[in-house]
């Protein structure tokens, strides 16, 4: 998912702790797909581009 952000522009503005409960809620079917994609929406922040 990382990967796929960066390509097009964005990344995760979220700790790494917060990052890795998430993920591992979605692995354990703890965490529905509407929500993990509201959580991705809400932490998704553009990259700085270099000038």
């Amino acid at each position: 998912m990382e990967t796929f952000l960066l390509l097009n522009g964005f990344e995760i503005n979220a700790p790494v702790d917060e990052q890795e409960s998430v993920i591992l809620q979605v692995a354990s079917g703890s965490m529905t797909k509407e929500i993990f994609t509201d959580w991705v929406k809400e932490k998704m922040v553009p990259v700085p581009k270099n000038l």
